[in-house]
């Protein structure tokens, strides 16, 4: 768990800022977490970090109190507080804030509401699936097509897909050479997508399993080459589980491995309506996306190397959405 105070040079509320967060993190009977106070130097990282004023309280690279539209600057910022308008929070708000982001160790308030929402989600992927068989097409996607040429310059074999869904781009990986182990959490996406392999004679080079990415990837440590996933880190994902899952990635690439994901960022068209759910997340139709800001993309790249950050718009909406590569170290 990493806090921050993110602020502006000379901000007249930096040490009240750095007080006001010690003291929630003592109500929440967190003295001994530590945290560091961060300079926003000028336009130009406030704008590629999400900065939307001065002093930000930032967790694992989430702002705690992110408002949709607000715009990104070095300028002093206000809070909404019981008495009004205010330079920061109150302390409540920011010991609520804290407990909302699930900084309270292994159980973290929320934990309860995350495991049903993601328990939802896989009911309604199960009963999707199941209503409209090969829904995607299947025509791979175009991140597919992209990170099958960037694991084929790597000298990637063996490729993780996580949230693969009927297949489509396993389908492709393996068309093109790669052996692939899909997993998704919905097993009537994997039995189209295993039907499919045996169809297009592709069986010996795809495996399936059935898993959720909250709990640990079933793969020992350093046994892929490459890991793809679209449009899953920002499924029904809480800012904490998606860096546990990062950790996953880490931990099953081989060194100088490549991590291509795809992620729906806050400049969709679907951020901030529809039902809130907390840390950046809303649900559209039944289906719950986690928007990425900048600041958690740089996040998850922390001890990798970021070799691109690309946007690019899919789908008739359209979505909005980042490819991320990285590779590890």
């Amino acid at each position: 768990m990493r806090i921050e105070v993110l602020v502006v040079p000379d901000c007249p509320h930096e040490e009240a800022a750095v007080e006001l967060l010690r003291q929630a993190l003592d109500d929440a009977g967190l003295a001994d977490v530590t945290w560091e106070t961060r300079v926003v130097a000028d336009q130009d990282e406030a704008e590629r970090i999400g900065f939307a004023g001065s002093p930000a309280f930032v967790v694992d690279g989430r702002d705690l109190f992110a408002a949709p539209g607000r715009v990104s600057g070095l300028t002093c910022r206000m809070y909404p507080t019981p008495q009004g308008p205010a330079g920061l929070p109150t302390r409540d708000q920011l010991r609520q804030a804290l407990a909302g982001a699930g900084t309270a160790g292994d159980a973290p308030a929320g934990a309860d509401g995350e495991r049903e929402r993601a328990e939802e989600q896989r009911r309604h992927w199960q009963d999707t699936y199941a209503a409209y068989p090969g829904m995607y097409g299947a025509e791979p996607s175009a991140p597919a097509v992209h990170a099958a040429g960037v694991f084929r310059a790597a000298g990637a074999e063996r490729v993780l897909e996580l949230g693969a869904g009927h297949g489509r781009d396993a389908l492709y990986f393996a068309g093109e050479g790669f052996a692939v182990q899909a997993t998704d959490f919905s097993s009537n996406g994997l039995e189209q997508l295993r039907d499919a392999a045996r169809a297009q004679g592709l069986a010996d080079r795809i495996s399936t399993a059935v898993h959720d990415v909250r709990t640990p990837l079933p793969l020992p440590d350093d046994s892929v080459d490459a890991v793809f996933a679209h449009m899953l880190l920002c499924m029904a994902l809480s800012t904490r589980e998606i860096h546990a899952l990062v950790d996953e990635v880490r931990r099953v690439l081989r060194p100088g491995g490549v991590f291509v994901y795809t992620a729906r960022h806050t400049g969709d068209a679907h951020y901030g309506a529809g039902t809130a759910h907390g840390d950046d997340i809303y649900e559209h139709g039944g289906f719950a996306v986690h928007f990425f800001p900048r600041r958690l993309v740089d996040g998850l790249a922390e001890g990798w190397r970021l070799d691109e950050v690309h946007g690019f718009e899919e789908g008739e909406l359209p979505r909005r959405l980042w490819r991320v590569t990285q590779t590890l170290a």
